[in-house]
């Protein structure tokens, strides 16, 4: 006997007005009121059905290929696969613990699921009625049924387009992972010394080191939190407004010092110090000479 098809929403399977919210166009993706990446398509409609109905939808003849569950298998391994290629690449000083908890942090259920949740794949889901039942949409089957579509949705993707749908997701999820990477994982690696660090190995006296917006803020796509972009430069001994390094953070600050930081791995930093060194003896001498004639004038002044 076929299961009763709870149908409490209307489901619209390609979406349209939906992508409309949720894609934008190109240039407010750039601005600083950033929204969410655009939604790549499944090119294939049949494909996005099976996508986006549960097992639970399918009367007992149906196959288990007409749900999400081998689209979401797909999905699964892939987005673990890129997720590990990405921190590996990006922090080449984590030992395998840190990258462990950084991939961890981009493929767990609750960043799934809030990616479905933002993308609105819920209002778009067949979903059997005990889970649209979930008391506020907060519960544990929630939140796990959320991350297993975005991953079908991933998977359905792949499926559909064999050709480029790998480099559609490589593309997309980088996007859409950036902001989260940016506030939380370099965020807590922030070291809040390194502007100090870095002034004190290149001040000297005619020279200086500025911190401007390397980008207009951007809203992040996780938890509304703001991401800033600052970018250090020096000026001085030769240098014009020489950029240093740039960072991102959650807020002006936590931004400059990840630019410091990247500074202090510039690789002109040692012939910078070196400057520096030769300026400062300069400048001692200078200073030392300057001392000798007020005293020769019997009224010494600081120099």
């Amino acid at each position: 006997m076929a299961r009763k098809r709870e149908r409490e929403h209307d489901v619209d399977i390609s979406g349209p007005q939906h992508k409309k919210r949720a894609q934008g166009s190109k240039s407010s993706a750039k601005s600083s009121e950033q929204q969410l990446p655009q939604l790549p398509p499944i090119l294939d409609q049949s494909i996005a059905k099976s996508a986006f109905t549960h097992v639970g939808m399918l009367n007992t003849q149906a196959p288990s290929s007409a749900s999400y569950e081998r689209f979401e298998f797909l999905g699964d391994s892939y987005l673990g696969f890129l997720s590990a290629q990405i921190v590996h690449s990006r922090y080449p000083n984590f030992d395998p613990g840190k990258l462990s908890q950084a991939r961890q942090l981009l493929v767990c259920n609750s960043t799934f699921a809030g990616f479905s949740t933002q993308y609105k794949f819920n209002e778009r889901a067949l979903l059997p009625a005990e889970i649209r039942a979930q008391k506020d949409h907060r519960g544990k089957l929630w939140t796990k049924t959320m991350g297993d579509l975005f991953e079908a949705y991933v998977g359905a993707i792949i499926t559909s387009d064999p050709n480029h749908g790998y480099a559609i997701i490589d593309n997309w999820m980088t996007e859409l992972w950036e902001p989260l990477l940016s506030s939380q994982v370099e965020t807590n690696e922030i070291n809040r010394n390194a502007k100090q660090e870095l002034s004190v190995k290149i001040m000297t006296k005619g020279t200086k080191i500025t911190y401007t917006d390397d980008a207009p803020m951007q809203k992040s796509s996780l938890k509304g939190r703001d991401i800033f972009s600052v970018k250090v430069c020096y000026t001085g001994l030769g240098y014009q407004d020489f950029w240093l390094g740039a960072g991102k953070g959650s807020s002006k600050p936590e931004a400059g010092y990840v630019a410091a930081s990247k500074a202090l791995q510039h690789p002109e930093l040692p012939a910078i110090m070196e400057k520096k060194k030769e300026q400062d003896l300069i400048n001692a001498a200078k200073k030392k000479e300057l001392e000798e004639e007020q005293r020769e004038k019997g009224h010494p002044k600081e120099a």
